[in-house]
């Protein structure tokens, strides 16, 4: 799980106000949100504004009334106002750092939350509507986002749209401003927007909460406030109890909505602690935000190199940035100041050294010397170690072998288990799909013994598929469940599967796409993956014929379809897309953030940008996430860091002429140093100074660190090389 701060970027501002900022807790098309500490310690979260969007003077106006919408709701529903600066150059609004995640967070980690803290929830944020009400100001954009839960109860934040009761100065005629997902009927006509719309706005929330999705679906703004509009909510998986009361809620008639007084008396007339309500891994959420606020904070992000150094005056006087172009001796002085840049500046002096550098390039170390070396026998092309305890376990093409990874030392083979899309591990245990028997013709899964060469009983034994098939694949294994990818005994229905591994059975079945005549002719395994991510299992498959990618978030226990979404991408799959606790990372034509909880598009990175030759592959090579940070490969060019928090470039590694980077090989990433293949072989960039450090000289097709961090695993096609990491 990824930390809930995220660095500064090397063009943040030190300071804002009284406040010096510490880290930032996201960022989006409005603004940034950090975290800032004041000189008497007190923690806040200071929300400030864009540029561009400051410029407008409405803008300036509907931030000032946030902040006044903010204190009328108070400390006990909203997060305490403690300052503001709607005037100031960056306009900026310090609060209270509410400790929790938000709403769909909180589903998106834990699943739908039970009824009582569904009531308990509904009835707080009752409440702190009703005291904005009380004081004639509606919310007009209460959603999920908006809804902060913390261990004292829910906080509503965001009011960004809020305003006074009769107000139309800053609305235009007819426009429909909020969420169409969690709007009104109302609201979503561009008609007046009351109480009963932020009454209606609720239930929605609340439907999200008790069953995991919106009373009105998704998908385009159009159709959603079509359906708002016109069609009947849909409250399946709402707990039969809650439903009536919420259809009520979200009755066309504003008149037939109840109060906010009437709505929290209803759901929750009374009850313990907030917090006794809430699922285990949301308190744990909870608890890892309070940890980080008094961490020391991440280390803001270098200049891109190359870039002129961005210095932002502590001086409050001051009311914009000033930027000083370098260059010559003045360049060290500075860039020491900015933290690494001088050692970029004298990292890119030298001149051709060790590792074939050309001229231009910074002199390179020689390469460190392999720990180890294995020779494999007929290997299977494509095939990357798995780690499992102590051994490396790969599938060779005509068995699978089990390595130490101390030495690299043979430990034993397991036959008749020859293709590495029938083998899975979890770490512990090594998995695989059984191999045919005409005896029992039932798809089973097996453990297999590397200290004995068997495999076991099976675990998992699934008459309703066909275990003869040689394509049937093994997806993954995360805690007790095992996902397949499998064909229906006596028909052509092929499905992805998960089945329990306590109890051996099917625990549900989601229709995927058959393999394709050629892949069947082939032997090729259709190109399909799962893996566990925050609040579900990720699903991708491969289009062979349009080159299109996938992707679906699924629930975990039923396998029910949260969202899918569908990107060009031509060239190899993904072997496992990077994640973290928000986004799905893909390239492709682009670099695309997707939202684990919707699926919707955060970001994309590339527009425009000369990304070489690239013809009709891929632009954006597979992506690597860490430490706030997406790594891929651009093009022909090399390595491009990205912020995960906005997508925007953070520095980039440039490759000698004429260098052939291998795009379908994800970058690895250490703390310290960024990892890619090209033609040749394996390229070293140091991360504080994004400079090469050295070059490796192998033609592996599978580049895995060791589980540990202390090794990089290099697969060639016969040989198997261990290096050592720093």
């Amino acid at each position: 799980m990824s930390a809930p701060l995220a660095p500064l970027t090397h063009d943040d501002p030190q300071h804002l106000g009284d406040f010096r900022l510490l880290a930032r807790l996201g960022s989006g098309g409005m603004g940034t949100v950090y975290l800032a500490r004041s000189a008497a310690g007190r923690t806040v979260a200071l929300k400030t504004a864009h540029a561009k969007i400051a410029a407008d003077a409405t803008f300036r106006t509907r931030f000032r009334l946030e902040a006044d919408a903010a204190r009328v709701i108070g400390d006990r529903y909203g997060a305490r106002v403690f300052a503001a600066d709607a005037l100031a150059a960056t306009p900026w609004l310090a609060t209270e750092y509410v400790i929790g995640p938000q709403l769909d967070g909180a589903v998106g980690l834990a699943g739908p939350l039970p009824e009582p803290c569904v009531r308990a929830l509904g009835a707080d944020l009752a409440r702190a509507l009703g005291q904005l009400h009380g004081s004639d100001v509606v919310h007009r954009d209460l959603k999920p986002s908006n809804v902060m839960v913390t261990a004292a109860g829910p906080k509503v934040i965001d009011f960004g749209i809020a305003r006074a009761l009769g107000d139309e100065r800053l609305t235009r005629t007819g426009a429909a401003a909020g969420t169409p997902a969690f709007m009104s009927p109302e609201q979503a006509g561009g008609l007046e927007h009351t109480p009963a719309g932020d009454v209606f706005a609720l239930a929605g929330v609340l439907v999200f909460a008790a069953c995991g999705h919106g009373p009105f679906g998704g998908g385009q703004a159009a159709d959603l406030l079509y359906r708002v509009r016109y069609a009947e909510p849909d409250l399946s998986g709402v707990p039969a109890a809650l439903a009536p009361l919420l259809a009520r809620c979200l009755s066309k008639d504003p008149a037939q909505r109840p109060t906010t007084a009437e709505l929290a008396d209803l759901l929750a007339p009374g009850g313990g602690p907030f917090a006794d309500g809430l699922p285990q891994p949301v308190l744990a959420d909870i608890a890892r935000r309070a940890a980080a606020v008094w961490q020391e904070p991440p280390l803001r992000l270098p200049a891109p190199r190359g870039a002129p150094d961005t210095v932002v005056a502590d001086d409050p006087g001051m009311s914009r940035r000033r930027l000083f172009a370098v260059s010559g001796a003045a360049a060290g002085a500075v860039a020491l100041a900015a933290g690494g840049g001088l050692w970029a500046w004298l990292g890119s002096r030298g001149d051709d050294g060790a590792g074939g550098a050309d001229a231009g390039q910074p002199a390179l170390q020689p390469p460190p010397d392999a720990l180890w070396k294995a020779d494999l026998a007929q290997p299977l092309v494509g095939s990357a170690p798995l780690p499992v305890n102590d051994l490396l376990v790969m599938a060779t093409g005509t068995t699978t072998s089990g390595i130490f990874q101390q030495d690299g030392r043979h430990l034993r083979d397991v036959q008749g288990f020859t293709q590495v899309w029938r083998v899975a591990t979890d770490g512990k245990v090594l998995y695989a799909v059984r191999k045919p028997d005409a005896a029992d013709k039932a798809l089973a899964v097996v453990p297999l013994s590397l200290e004995n060469g068997t495999e076991q009983a099976p675990l998992v034994r699934l008459p309703a598929y066909d275990g003869t098939n040689a394509l049937n694949q093994i997806l993954g294994v995360a805690g007790d469940t095992v996902f397949l990818y499998a064909g229906a005994a006596g028909s052509g229905q092929w499905s992805v599967v998960a089945a329990s591994l306590k109890t051996g059975r099917e625990l549900w079945r989601q229709p995927a796409a058959a393999p394709t005549e050629e892949q069947v002719q082939l032997g090729r395994p259709t190109p399909i993956g799962v893996k566990a991510v925050r609040g579900g299992l990720l699903l991708w498959q491969h289009a062979e014929t349009s080159g299109a990618l996938r992707m679906s978030v699924h629930d975990a226990g039923s396998g029910a379809e949260r969202w899918n979404v569908s990107v060009e991408a031509p060239g190899a799959t993904p072997g496992r897309p990077a994640t973290d606790d928000d986004c799905v990372y893909i390239g492709a034509k682009k670099v695309h953030a997707l939202r684990l909880t919707d699926g919707e598009k955060v970001w994309s990175f590339g527009a425009n940008r000369d990304a070489g030759e690239v013809g009709a592959q891929r632009r954006y090579g597979m992506t690597t996430v860490r430490d706030g940070v997406v790594y891929a490969v651009e093009g022909t060019r090399g390595i491009v860091a990205i912020s995960t928090l906005v997508g925007t470039l953070q520095w980039t590694d440039i490759l000698p002429e004429g260098a052939k980077p291998n795009r379908d090989i994800a970058p690895v990433v250490t703390p310290s140093h960024v990892y890619s293949m090209d033609a040749t072989g394996l390229r070293a960039v140091r991360i504080r100074t994004q400079a090469p450090v050295w070059h490796y000289r192998t033609s592996a097709y599978a580049v895995t660190p060791d589980p540990d961090g202390k090794r990089l695993y290099l697969r060639e096609e016969k040989k198997l090389i261990a290096l050592p990491l720093p």
